[in-house]
């Protein structure tokens, strides 16, 4: 091989390793474009979900005002009925913290029209009051069906903060604790 040959074979060699550089350069790049684009990608998954989310709170709040607008024509028997055939009806849980608020949103109405129509409609005179009614037919209809539950799983399924409070309803209410009840419905 001669000279000029060693030359261009040199200048051969030299642009082969500048051609890797470049190549090298290259796929670091792409590999770069394609960590940011999945990055982007997944912000924009992210985007179309939280968008389709508040189309879905936008929908449900609309809905919500036109339950709320039809629930102040309603007039005080139909609502009252409503309340009773939701909460009676279709054995909704009514957990201690359950009231004026919940049943409120429930039937879309205002929760003051619901503390006047309790109050001068019903035999109750609050909303509290008859949601501890239900609470006890609960607590009863429980003793009566599932002589195996606890006093203490009654008294949390029908809604009582504690089996003291069940007692003392039912004490109330029929003049026997919850064990009387059930062996009075449960005779074995």
């Amino acid at each position: 091989m001669n000279e000029e040959e060693k030359k261009e074979l040199e200048l051969l060699r030299a642009e082969v390793a500048r051609l890797a550089e470049v190549n090298r350069n290259l796929v670091e790049g792409t590999e770069k474009l394609i960590a940011r684009n999945m990055m982007l990608a997944e912000k924009l998954d992210v985007y179309y979900e939280v968008r389709r989310r508040v189309e879905w709170l936008k929908d449900l709040v609309r809905k919500h005002r036109e339950v709320m607008a039809q629930a102040d024509l309603r007039d005080d028997e139909e609502l009252l009925a409503l309340i009773e055939a939701r909460l009676e009806g279709e054995d909704i849980p009514l957990p201690p913290e359950f009231g004026l608020k919940e049943v409120a949103e429930l039937v879309g109405t205002t929760q003051t029209r619901i503390i006047s129509l309790y109050k001068e409609k019903t035999i109750y005179h609050s909303l509290d009051k008859y949601l501890d009614f239900l609470r006890l037919m609960r607590a009863l209809r429980l003793l009566k069906d599932h002589p195996e539950y606890s006093i203490e799983a009654i008294a949390m399924d029908a809604g009582f903060n504690t089996v003291r409070t069940l007692n003392r309803k039912i004490q109330e209410a029929l003049g026997i604790t919850p064990r009387q009840f059930r062996d009075i419905t449960n005779p074995e």
